[in-house]
């Protein structure tokens, strides 16, 4: 390999000799593989095991159906084109994955590896950032690389099976060390997929737009306006009019705000309440965690830090829990903003003090402590082991509904609908449940989400008087007729 070639890798030359540096990002990559595994294992596990709920996976899987049979963005669950909601068009190349294997196996696999290459991501992100003559540097950004698909943070999002934002963040990470390296036609494609992925994005753009102002190559630094510019576009294009056509006066998330300005009379705008919602001790200590994950190196770079408070303030201003304790995906657009905080922190260090490599790897050790006790995937403490453990039934559900013809509505609890979603029509029970649905009742169903436990129990004491026939009870699964006309 060339020297110019070495320049441009970050790599010393003459250190290539004593220094293997090619193996560095071996580490992140073995940790993204090790990952992977686990994180789609636990999934897995609760699709097969009944215990993933309709909201999201089912969800998604419902549009991303629709999208490959070409029927559009729709979701019967939110009774609205997704596009009115979020825009994501990162679907339709999933979707024509679909195509091919109609499966929320695929869903499960994208979302993990999503979740898995943050860790190579950041890895070559903090690479190109860190100060390329400094011995402690490669040991630094595997330290604080490393461990990232393993943090709390990412355990929960995985709990969220998938999401787009599992892809935009490796996506951000990548633009982002493509133009710390001068290649504006990766940074350019990457900066597109990272907005395909959910108009939240925008803030991500920007962010490494200030990112490439201050540390980005010289042919990209100058241009740093047009990324800003990028994400003004798809900010007023798709959420000032893409997102308005589709929605149609429909459901936003901008509901969850109202409160704000006292649309909500059960929730009085005082400064207490603000106060109280801006210093949610769930929120903090996610927020906590991460940094101490980062070797509290944001802290070293307060005014980048100070990035990550908008989308936190987006996130625990809003009504809708689990977005308010920062829990599931919600924590995602926050860790972009502090892993460049983090970059930052790191590079000002070690341009002023000489670090050991052992010393580098400091990180690594509180990353997992924290990863262990407080993330939410087995084995760390805080997982609900209950939900990982129950049989495999999926053979069983599927053959309790052969008997509903393929293209028929169905109103399903809510863990069944994952398998049943590659449909125009469907719901979780009781929800808009109406005559011409079919209806498939699971006695061992693991209710959570929006479901009204209550109200299902009342629906399910009324359904024998309902006029429909009970056509297949196998002592688990219970699939009821529609109502005759």
């Amino acid at each position: 390999m060339s020297a110019e070639a070495l320049h441009v890798e970050g790599v010393r030359p003459d250190r290539v000799a004593t220094e293997a540096w090619w193996a560095f990002p071996a580490v992140p990559f073995l940790g993204a593989a090790a990952s992977f595994g686990w994180i789609l294992y636990a999934e897995l596990q609760r699709a097969y095991g009944m215990t993933a709920l309709a909201w999201d996976l089912a969800y998604q899987q419902q549009v991303v159906w629709n999208v490959s049979r070409g029927h559009g963005f729709y979701s019967s669950f939110a009774r609205a084109d997704l596009l009115g909601i979020h825009l994501e068009p990162i679907l339709i190349p999933v979707a024509a994955v679909e195509r091919l294997w109609p499966s929320p196996i695929v869903l499960l696999i994208l979302g993990s590896a999503g979740l898995a290459a943050t860790g190579p991501a950041a890895y070559f992100f903090l690479r190109a950032m860190l100060p390329a003559d400094r011995p402690a540097s490669p040991w630094l950004a595997v330290a604080l690389a490393a461990p990232i698909p393993f943090w709390a943070a990412i355990q929960e999002a995985a709990g969220d099976f998938f999401h787009p934002e599992n892809l935009a963040l490796p996506f951000a990470l990548l633009a982002a060390w493509a133009g710390l390296r001068g290649r504006r036609i990766a940074m350019w494609t990457l900066c597109v997929l990272s907005l395909a992925c959910k108009e939240d994005q925008v803030y991500t753009l920007a962010v490494l737009a200030l990112l490439m102002r201050s540390y980005g190559a010289p042919s990209v630094s100058k241009h740093w306006r047009f990324l800003l510019y990028l994400a003004g576009g798809w900010l007023l294009v798709g959420t000032g009019l893409v997102q308005p056509y589709f929605r149609d006066s429909g459901y936003t998330d901008l509901s969850y705000y109202g409160w704000l300005v006292g649309l909500n009379p059960d929730m009085p705008v005082t400064p207490l309440a603000v106060l109280s919602a801006v210093a949610r001790p769930e929120a903090l200590l996610m927020v906590a965690g991460v940094i101490a994950s980062l070797g509290a190196l944001p802290l070293l770079a307060p005014r980048w830090s100070l990035l990550a408070i908008p989308p936190y303030l987006a996130a625990v201003l809003s009504e809708h829990a689990p977005q308010n304790l920062l829990h599931l995906h919600y924590v995602l657009p926050l860790l972009f903003p502090l892993l460049a905080a983090a970059a930052v922190g790191g590079r000002w260090w070690l341009q002023r003090r000489p670090l050991s490599p052992a010393l580098a790897l400091f990180p690594i050790a509180p990353a997992l402590v924290i990863a262990y006790l407080t993330g939410s995937v087995p084995p760390s403490l805080r997982a609900p082991d209950s939900v990982y453990t129950r049989p495999n039934v999926v053979a069983q559900l599927a053959q309790a509904t052969a008997v509903i013809p393929s293209d028929a509505p169905v109103n399903a609890d809510s863990a069944l609908d994952v398998w049943l979603a590659n449909r125009h029509q469907i719901n979780d029970f009781p929800d808009r449940l109406d005559a011409s649905s079919y209806v498939v009742i699971d006695r061992q169903a693991y209710l959570g989400g929006p479901t009204d436990v209550s109200r299902r129990q009342r629906e399910l004491a009324a359904l024998a008087s309902s006029g429909r026939s009970l056509i297949y009870d196998d002592g688990r699964f219970q699939v009821w007729s529609p109502v005759p006309d």
